[in-house]
């Protein structure tokens, strides 16, 4: 017969196996799927992942999935991968699959839209989900841009220049928030937004970065001069630390009065001006840009 002492430890190993649930994987949800819609915050943009649910996509939200594939099983706790192992996960979702996606496939200059690689919470991954995701997402400065419909809707609703990407001053490293082109004799537009290197690349080396950046930045600034003798350009290129998290492009704007200028003197002269037209007001929420 067993003692007190015994049995109190029987009954407590029992509920602990009863309450297995807290420690056993949780059960797998459902993949995701194209055309899901989320309500996130900024934050999001530096995590592996999310737990934010999926809504109705005629309601407010900030995102919406445009491609679903597998995740490599190598890849490991998402949480724990690295940023390169990540991108190259997520690889598929490039701007041009992305631009598709939302209605502007023939697009050339970066817009506020961005691409969100997104995997399955550690929890999920634990209980053998193998997905990722890539969402849009428009960026409104430091925040989202919420708006109701899809993306694509959203774009066929707007002038293409709505989507423009502009700094609201001289850009600099810290400061390339993705603003709507609203003030021409303040605002910079980004004309480039090209990757030095893929996944897995070594760091080339600060010299080299900044050499093939500035070379491409002044020859952006060249062709988009608005036919002033002393054009201005702003090149940002990144650093070894921000290679290694994933950002390796070289970004290029000029002052958006300068290009404002360029496309009025590259129009024929018997035809409009070919100013953008205003962008609607970025305080709107339903339908705006």
């Amino acid at each position: 017969m067993p003692s007190l002492r015994t049995g109190l430890f029987a009954s407590v190993a029992t509920a602990a196996i009863l309450a297995g649930g807290l420690i056993a994987p949780a059960p797998a949800s459902a993949d995701p799927q194209v055309g899901a819609c989320y309500a996130y915050k900024p934050a999001v943009l530096k995590d592996a992942s999310t737990s934010a649910p999926v809504v109705d996509c005629n309601a407010d939200h900030t995102a919406e999935t445009f491609w679903v594939g597998a995740a490599p099983s190598a890849l490991g706790l998402p949480s724990k991968a690295s940023p390169a192992a990540r991108l190259a996960a997520g690889q598929a979702c490039s701007t041009r699959v992305m631009n598709a996606y939302v209605g502007m496939p023939d697009r050339v200059l970066p817009s506020r839209f961005r691409t969100v690689v997104l995997f399955p919470t550690d929890a999920q991954w634990n209980a053998g989900e193998r997905w990722v995701r890539c969402d849009v997402v428009l960026q409104g400065g430091v925040a989202l841009k919420s708006f109701t419909g899809t993306a694509s809707a959203l774009v066929a609703a707007n002038p293409s220049t709505q989507f423009d990407f502009c700094t609201p001053a001289e850009p600099n490293a810290k400061s390339t928030y993705a603003y709507p082109c609203l003030n021409p004799k303040k605002n910079w537009i980004k004309l480039l937004d090209k990757d030095l290197g893929g996944p897995g690349s070594k760091f080339p080396g600060s010299k080299t970065v900044e050499r093939k950046t500035r070379a491409l930045c002044k020859k952006q600034g060249k062709a988009w001069s608005g036919g002033i003798k002393y054009y201005g350009w702003w090149a940002i290129w990144p650093t070894s630390v921000g290679w290694r998290e994933g950002r390796r492009a070289a970004q290029c704007f000029v002052p958006y009065q300068q290009y404002q200028k360029e496309l009025a003197r590259r129009q024929p002269a018997s035809q409009p001006s070919a100013e953008p037209a205003p962008p609607a007001d970025p305080n709107a929420t339903t339908g705006s840009a």
